[in-house]
C-alpha cells in the first residue's frame, strides 16, 4: 500500500489541460511570468508588482477592444484577488500561468521559467504550459542510509514522497521485524537465522554485512510493493560506499547507472529533485531526441515539413504525429477548416489566432506529440515543423 505525503507531481492535469484547450470566449485572457521561490524578488513582492502591471495591461487591451470599464472590472476582478493574496505570492515555483475569461478562472503555477507575456485572444495560450503534461518521462529516487530508507517517485518536474508498506525505517527497525505476522524476513538460504546480527550475538559479522541484510529487506518490500512489475529507472542516492552494497542485493534491473552521493538525510525534497533532474537530463531528452532523429531520418520525403503552410492544416485533422514548435514564438493568422483556407499575417490582424498555439492545441487533441524547442534546436531553423502520420 502506498501513501503520498509530499505535493502531487502533475502540475496541471490531462483533464484541466483539455479544459484550456477546449475553452472558446471572447476575450480569454492568459498571463504568463517568471516567478520566485525565495529571495529578495519575494521579499520585495516583485513577482506580484508584475502580475498587476501584466493586469494593467490587459485592462488597457480590453478597453481598445471596445468592452466597458464595468465588464473589465468583473473579468479582472479574480485577478486582483491574487495580486492581493500575500499567501499566495510567498509560494511560487519558477513560473505562473493565469488564466482569465467569462466565470473561468485558472492559475497554474509552472516548475519552469517562461516568457513574459500577456494574451488576450478568443482561445487561452497553452503552449508554454504543453512541457508541464507531456514528455514526462518517469523515474524513482531511493535515498539511503544507515538511519532511514526514503522512497520517491518523480518525473521531470516534481518529486513525490512516497510512504510503502513495510518499508524498515533504518537499521534499527531490524530488531523488530520479526513480530511482524507472518514475516520470516532475515533467514538465509540455508535456513540459518540471520537476525542476530541485529541483537548484538553476531557483532564479529562486518558492518557491511549488517547494512546488506538490511538493505536486502528495503529491496524486497519496495519490490514486493511497488516495483515487481515496474521498469523505470530507479536512482540511488546516499553516503557513497552505500551504493554498490544496495545494488549488489537488489532484485530491481534498472537501477540507473549513475547515483547522488552524499548525505541526505536532512536535505529537503525541493534540494534532492534539483540533484536528481540534473542527473537525469539525458533521460528526460532522450523521447525529444528520438522524435528529432525520426523527422531528420525522413527530412528528404514527404512524412516531414517545416512548412506553416502545409504543417498547420495536418494539424487540424489529425495528420501530425510529432510537432515542434518554437518557444516563446507567434504566427498571426487564420485558418478556416471549412474551405482549409490559411492566412499568414507578419503583425496581428483583428481576429487573428496564434498559428503555433492552435496547431500544439489539436495536435495534443488528436493524440500527437508537441515539442516545444528552443531556435536552435527547431528543425531546419524553422518556427515550426512535423512528422506525419501518413
Amino acid at each position: 500500500m502506498l501513501t503520498v505525503n509530499q505535493q502531487e507531481m502533475d502540475i496541471i492535469s490531462k483533464e484541466e489541460l483539455k479544459e484550456l484547450i477546449n475553452y472558446h470566449g471572447d476575450p480569454c485572457i492568459s498571463i504568463l511570468m517568471p516567478s520566485h521561490r525565495s529571495g529578495v524578488a519575494v521579499n520585495e513582492k516583485q513577482d506580484a508588482i508584475i502580475f498587476k502591471n501584466a493586469l494593467q495591461t490587459v485592462n488597457n487591451q480590453l478597453l481598445e477592444k471596445g468592452l466597458k470599464a464595468p465588464q473589465i472590472e468583473t473579468l479582472l476582478k479574480p485577478g486582483f484577488d491574487l495580486y492581493h493574496n500575500g499567501v499566495f505570492w510567498n509560494n511560487q515555483q519558477e513560473g505562473l500561468a493565469v488564466f482569465l475569461s467569462n466565470d473561468f478562472v485558472k492559475v497554474v503555477q509552472l516548475p519552469f521559467q517562461v516568457k513574459e507575456q500577456t494574451f488576450v485572444n478568443n482561445a487561452f495560450l497553452i503552449s508554454p504550459v504543453l512541457p508541464a503534461v507531456i514528455n514526462k518521462e518517469e523515474f524513482y529516487l531511493l535515498v539511503l542510509s544507515k538511519h532511514d530508507a526514503k522512497f520517491y517517485h518523480g518525473n521531470e518536474y516534481g518529486l513525490q514522497r512516497m510512504e510503502v508498506n513495510g518499508l524498515p525505517k533504518g537499521m534499527a527497525d531490524m530488531i523488530h521485524l520479526e513480530e511482524r505476522e507472518n514475516q520470516d524476513l532475515l533467514k538465509g538460504s540455508g535456513g540459518a537465522d540471520r537476525s542476530a546480527a541485529f541483537h548484538g550475538q553476531g557483532e564479529h559479522l562486518d558492518e557491511k554485512v549488517n547494512i546488506a541484510l538490511y538493505f536486502q529487506e528495503v529491496d524486497k518490500t519496495l519490490f514486493t510493493e511497488v516495483l515487481h512489475d515496474k521498469n523505470k529507472p530507479l536512482l540511488l542516492a546516499g553516503v557513497e560506499y552505500l551504493i554498490p552494497i544496495y545494488k549488489a542485493v537488489s532484485k530491481y534491473k534498472n537501477i540507473a547507472d549513475v547515483a547522488i552521493s552524499g548525505n541526505l538525510e536532512y536535505e529537503d525534497v525541493h534540494a534532492i529533485f534539483q540533484k536528481a533532474r540534473t542527473l537525469l537530463t539525458p533521460y528526460f531528452e532522450q523521447q525529444t531526441k528520438a522524435a528529432l532523429k525520426n523527422y531528420y531520418n525522413q527530412i528528404a520525403t514527404p512524412n516531414t515539413s517545416s512548412m506553416a503552410e502545409k504543417v498547420i492544416p495536418a494539424s487540424y485533422y489529425a495528420q501530425v504525429s510529432d510537432l515542434f514548435i518554437c518557444k516563446n514564438t507567434n504566427l498571426w493568422g487564420k485558418f478556416n477548416e471549412n474551405d482549409q483556407k490559411l492566412e499568414i499575417h507578419e503583425e496581428k490582424q483583428e481576429g487573428d489566432v496564434c498559428l503555433l498555439n492552435k496547431a500544439a492545441a489539436k495536435t495534443y487533441i488528436n493524440g500527437g506529440r508537441v515539442y516545444v524547442l528552443e531556435k536552435e534546436e527547431m528543425p531546419k531553423e524553422s518556427i515550426i515543423a512535423a512528422s506525419f502520420r501518413f
